[in-house]
């Protein structure tokens, strides 16, 4: 399974989100964009998608910028994947009565283990690697 550009930048827009929790101050776009390496003119698209999926509220003004709608606990991987997928999915193809049903059931077992992870276990395992440093003399 390919995971897009798009939900890549989607999947480090919601981190950053997350990793703010449970702030009420909004961070901006170009805030988020430079933690997160995206760049500002493809995150703002994402963002409004991630805005009209109900995933973060935007608020206007001097100090607005963008906040998580939800408890990072209630964001699994498999529903970004799904909100962000590409239009053509080869397990739709009927013309390909010998695979299509493969890739089906691939893309089902891939979305269940995506299924497992949440924003909350995915900002627990950032702040762990951040804690965990090595130094070399």
């Amino acid at each position: 399974m390919k995971i897009s550009a798009k939900i890549d930048y989607a999947c480090r827009a919601l981190l950053e989100l997350s990793l703010h929790w449970p702030n009420q101050e909004p961070l901006r776009v170009d805030q988020i964009a430079r933690r997160q390496r995206v760049p500002v003119k493809f995150l703002t698209q994402i963002l409004i998608h991630l805005k009209q999926t109900g995933y973060v509220e935007s608020v206007r003004g001097k100090n607005g910028g963008y906040l998580l709608r939800k408890l990072p606990r209630e964001i699994k991987l498999n529903n970004i994947i799904e909100d962000f997928q590409d239009t053509h999915n080869p397990g739709d193809d009927k013309s390909n009565p010998t695979f299509s049903p493969i890739w089906r059931e691939v893309r089902q077992e891939f979305l269940r283990t995506m299924e497992k992870f949440n924003f909350e276990e995915i900002c627990n395992r950032r702040r762990r690697a951040d804690n965990t440093m090595t130094f070399q003399i």
